[in-house]
């Protein structure tokens, strides 16, 4: 395997030149990180300026307001809460989609280092019929085996993401080496072949996650700006690294 340096290296060789293609590529996502970085610092900063106060009165206050409630209301603030997970759920998914087909689109930059960019339909690949209902799938069942993982012990789901951090772009070949005509790949394949990818490795891709913890800092201090700069650059290496694992299983 090559080293953390090596694999930033080959990045910053192949965005020589084409910085510009590589932030058009990302900057769906890019913008989208901006959008939750300004989220959560409204969100802390509003925190640190409010107060609470409880004290038995407002408590007592509260449980008896909260028996008053009729059915009908109890039902229309359930049917709020759905609709409001259910809208959370779907703009999840489709954030993930744009982040999928970007990895996508960045892993064949990477391997035809001379191809063409053309940000709008490589960033949305992921909406593709050949990609859209199975992403989405794959997105589904990496949560629910990681959410399973974590009711366990915190350490179970944090090793089990890294174990399965690989799933997409496995995925995307499997699918590349079917044969025209044959079913799609079953997705638990691609989470598995994933983790067995990443045995002795996860450790070293944790650890490759961090290095980019003094960007993100920065990124921070200007308000997520960076990120423009920053999301290429991870995008680019998680697919270095992601060539490199495979060809070091060959």
């Amino acid at each position: 395997m090559k080293t953390r340096a090596e694999l930033k290296t080959s990045v910053k060789q192949l965005f020589k030149g084409r910085w510009k293609d590589a932030i058009l590529l990302c900057i769906v996502v890019s913008l989208l990180s901006v959008f939750s970085v300004a989220v959560q610092t409204n969100n802390s900063a509003h925190h640190s300026t409010s107060t609470s106060v409880t004290d038995t009165a407002t408590i007592s206050g509260a449980a008896q307001t909260l028996s008053n409630i009729s059915w009908q209301t109890w039902a229309a603030i359930t049917g709020v809460l759905a609709a409001g997970g259910l809208i959370a759920l779907i703009y999840y998914c489709v954030v993930r989609i744009f982040m999928v087909g970007t990895s996508y689109s960045m892993l064949d930059w990477f391997r035809q280092p001379d191809r063409e960019i053309h940000p709008v339909s490589d960033s949305t690949v992921g909406f593709t019929r050949r990609y859209a209902l199975p992403t989405i799938g794959l997105i589904l069942l990496q949560w629910l085996w990681i959410t399973l993982w974590s009711l366990l012990l915190i350490v179970p789901g944090i090793i089990k993401y890294f174990a399965y951090s690989q799933t997409y772009f496995v995925y995307k070949d499997m699918l590349a080496n079917t044969p025209a005509g044959q079913p799609k790949p079953r997705l638990r394949d691609a989470v598995t072949r994933s983790r067995q990818l990443m045995v002795g490795h996860k450790m070293e891709f944790f650890i490759l996650q961090l290095s980019f913890i003094g960007w993100a800092i920065v990124c921070g201090l200007t308000a997520g700006i960076g990120l423009i700069w920053l999301v290429p650059y991870r995008y680019g290496t998680a697919a270095a690294y992601y060539q490199n694992l495979i060809e070091s299983h060959h």
